[in-house]
């Protein structure tokens, strides 16, 4: 039985991931590697929101992927697979210092 060819085009490709032509892949000199991407967090926060000289009060909102891009960052790694990047993910804290 013969596979089936369609437009010409090889059976291989992804989207998170740079894959050697087939045939051509060489883990030294040229190996599959995970594709390149930009990502977008941004953090915002005081250290004294009462300016009091005895206790003190911070907080701290932070906004990780904000644009929930989805990626890859680790691809069949030996010890611990593979590992896609944190979805959108937002989070507050507070804090009380003494």
């Amino acid at each position: 039985m013969t596979p089936a060819i369609c437009s010409g085009q090889t059976p291989f490709g992804a989207k998170l991931f740079n894959l050697a032509a087939p045939g051509t892949n060489d883990p030294d000199r040229n190996p599959s590697r995970v594709a390149p991407r930009n990502l977008f967090d941004a953090s915002v926060g005081d250290d004294d929101l009462f300016h009091n000289d005895r206790y003190k009060w911070s907080l701290r909102l932070t906004a990780i992927n904000l644009t929930n891009k989805t990626a890859l960052y680790n691809f069949l790694s030996t010890f611990s697979g593979t590992h896609f990047v944190t979805p959108r993910a937002y989070t507050a804290e507070l804090g009380f210092h003494f």
